[in-house]
C-alpha cells in the first residue's frame, strides 16, 4: 500500500475512490428504479409548462390545478427541458438518471473546496468522506433533485471561489463568484440563502475590511443582474407573496433544535462515526481558536434548520476529517511513523487497519441506505392505474389518495397530479409557495388522511368535513405483499362507494 502511494499522488488516488464509490451509491438507485425516485411531480409538471410556452416563465403552473406562482427558480427546468427537446430523451428518464449524475459532480466540486481549507493531502480523503456521507446524495438522487442536486453543485463551486475571493487579491475571482452564486440562486430557493449565509461568515472572519466590502458589494450586484431574469418578473407578477410563503418552511422548530443538541444530521446507518469525528473536530478547532468552521456550521443550522444536512454537509466533512487526521497521525506517532509526510497522509499499519474500519462502514451506512431510497418510487401498477385514471375520468375530477405513506415519502400522491391531470385534494406539494394557506397545516392534514387508510369510514368523512373537501373519487394503494387495506372492505360494504377500477394494488373507488 505505502510503494503504491508513493508512485501516485495520494489526494488523486482518494479522489479518484471517491468519484468510483460516491458513483456506485448514487447511480445504483437510478438504474434500480423504473421511474424517478420519491418526488419531483411538481418540477416535472413546470418543466412541461415552461416548455410548452415556448421556455419563457409561465405566470402560473398547471400542477395539481391549484394555479400556483410559477415562483421557484427555473434553472433545472430549463436544462431538462432543452435536453429532453434537442436529444428526444424522454422526459422522466431524465428525472431519473440526471439527478444522480448531478450528485456525482458535486464529489469532485467538493474536492476544490476541501483542498483550500485542509491540507492537500487529506483533501482526497475529505473527498471520500463527503461522497459516502448520506445527506450528500439521499434527496439529491431523487426525481426532486433535478433542482436540488444542480444547485449543490453550485453552491460546492461557489463556495470555492468565495474563500478565493476573501484570502486573495485576484479580480477575476469577482467574476467567477458572481457566475457561480447568480447559477445557484437560479436553481433553488434554499440553496440561494444558505450561499448568502456562507458568503457573510466567510466575508466577517477572512477578510472584514474595506477589500471585502468592495468585493462583496460587486459580487452581490453582479448576482442580482445576472438572476435578474428570474426574479424580476416573478416580482412583477406576484410580489413578494410566493417567497414569503416558502420562508415559513424554513422548519424553526423544537424539534430542529433538540436536531442540534444531539448533532445529528448525518443520517448514518449504524454508528454515526462522521458525526462524532465532526463534533471532535469543531472541539479540536476551538481550542486552536479557528473559528470559521464552526461559526459557518452554526450559522447554516440557524439560517434554515430544514435543509441542514444537505448544506451542513461541507463542513461537516471538513471537520471530521480534521479530526480524523488527529487520530492517524497520533496512532503514526505510537509507531514511530513520521506524523506528516508530503507523500501519504498517514504510514502506519494501526492507522490505516483503522481507516479501512471506518471506510468499510461508511461504504455500508451509503449502500444501506441507496437501496432503501431505490424502494421509494411509483410501482408499475400504480402507473397503470394512473393511465387508466387519465383515460377514463372527467378532467377536473378530484381524488383522494391514499397510500398510508408520509407526505414527504409519498412518491403516488406527488405523481398522480403530474401523469393525470386530476386533482389530488390532500397532495402536499406545490403548497409551500401558497400564500394563502398554512403549510403546517396542509402537512398535518394530508398525514391525518393517510392515517385514516388503517381506520374506519368515519375517520374519512371526519376528514372531508374538517378539510371542505369534495371528492369525486378514492384511489386506495395496496400495503406490503398486495394486502388490501383496512379501510378498503369498510368503504365497499358501507354501500356509498362503486369500485370502477381495482388491480392486485390498487383499487379505485367512485363516490356516490
Amino acid at each position: 500500500m505505502i510503494s503504491m502511494t508513493q508512485r501516485l499522488n495520494p489526494a488523486m488516488l482518494f479522489l479518484f475512490l471517491a468519484i468510483v464509490l460516491g458513483g456506485f451509491v448514487r447511480l445504483l438507485p437510478a438504474l434500480l428504479a423504473t421511474h424517478p425516485i420519491n418526488d419531483g411531480g411538481l418540477f416535472y409538471t413546470m418543466t412541461r409548462d415552461l416548455a410548452a410556452n415556448g421556455y419563457r416563465l409561465p405566470e402560473t403552473t398547471s400542477y395539481n390545478q391549484l394555479d400556483l406562482p410559477f415562483a421557484y427558480p427555473p434553472l433545472g427546468f430549463f436544462f431538462s427541458g432543452l435536453l429532453a427537446d434537442l436529444t428526444g430523451w424522454e422526459l422522466l428518464d431524465i428525472f431519473r438518471i440526471l439527478p444522480a449524475v448531478f450528485s456525482l459532480l458535486a464529489i469532485p466540486a467538493f474536492y476544490l473546496l476541501g483542498e483550500s481549507l485542509l491540507d492537500k493531502n487529506w483533501a482526497g480523503i475529505a473527498a471520500l468522506v463527503f461522497a459516502l456521507l448520506p445527506p450528500t446524495f439521499d434527496w439529491l438522487i431523487m426525481g426532486g433533485g433535478i433542482t436540488r442536486a444542480l444547485a449543490f453543485l453550485f453552491y460546492l463551486l461557489a463556495l470555492h471561489r468565495i474563500y478565493h475571493l476573501y484570502t486573495r487579491q485576484v479580480q477575476r475571482d469577482i467574476l467567477w463568484t458572481a457566475a457561480f452564486s447568480a447559477l445557484t440562486v437560479l436553481s433553488h430557493p434554499e440553496a440561494g440563502l444558505h450561499l448568502a449565509a456562507g458568503g457573510v461568515t466567510f466575508f466577517l472572519l477572512l477578510e472584514r475590511n474595506r477589500s471585502g466590502v468592495r468585493k462583496s458589494l460587486l459580487v452581490a450586484a453582479l448576482v442580482l443582474l445576472l438572476s435578474a431574469a428570474w426574479w424580476l418578473p416573478v416580482l412583477a407578477r406576484h410580489g413578494l407573496a410566493p417567497f414569503l410563503a416558502a420562508g415559513r418552511t424554513s422548519g424553526h422548530q423544537l424539534d430542529s433544535f433538540i436536531q442540534l443538541l444531539t448533532f445529528d444530521f448525518t443520517n448514518e446507518e449504524g454508528p454515526a462515526t462522521i458525526g462524532t469525528l465532526a463534533l471532535l473536530g469543531i472541539f479540536w478547532c476551538l481550542a486552536k481558536k479557528q473559528y470559521l468552521l464552526p461559526i459557518w456550521v452554526g450559522i447554516t443550522f440557524l439560517i434554515e434548520p430544514r435543509s441542514a444536512p444537505l448544506y451542513l454537509a461541507p463542513g461537516i466533512t471538513v471537520l471530521a476529517v480534521m479530526a480524523l487526521k488527529e487520530l492517524l497521525t497520533a496512532l503514526d506517532r505510537r509507531e514511530q511513523q513520521p506524523a506528516e509526510t508530503a507523500q501519504t497522509p498517514f504510514q502506519g499499519r494501526a492507522a490505516q487497519i483503522g481507516f479501512a474500519i471506518l471506510m468499510a462502514q461508511w461504504l455500508f451506512s451509503a449502500t444501506t441506505l441507496a437501496l432503501t431510497v431505490s424502494q421509494l418510487t411509483v410501482r408499475s401498477v400504480d402507473l397503470a392505474a394512473f393511465d387508466w385514471v387519465e383515460a377514463n375520468t372527467p378532467e377536473g375530477s378530484r381524488f383522494l389518495v391514499l397510500t398510508g405513506n408520509e407526505p414527504m415519502t409519498d412518491p403516488v400522491s406527488e405523481w398522480f397530479p403530474a401523469l393525470t391531470g386530476r386533482t389530488s385534494l390532500a397532495t402536499l406539494q406545490g403548497n409551500e409557495w401558497n400564500a394563502a394557506i398554512d403549510f403546517s397545516q396542509v402537512f398535518e392534514a394530508d398525514r391525518l388522511l393517510q392515517a385514516c387508510l388503517f381506520q374506519s369510514p368515519d375517520c374519512l368523512e371526519t376528514w372531508q368535513t374538517a378539510n371542505a373537501a369534495s371528492p369525486d373519487y378514492i384511489y386506495m394503494h395496496s400495503l406490503n405483499q398486495g394486502q388490501a387495506p383496512p379501510l378498503q372492505d369498510m368503504l365497499l360494504a358501507c354501500g356509498r362507494y362503486e369500485p370502477v377500477y381495482a388491480t392486485d394494488g390498487v383499487i379505485i373507488l367512485l363516490v356516490k
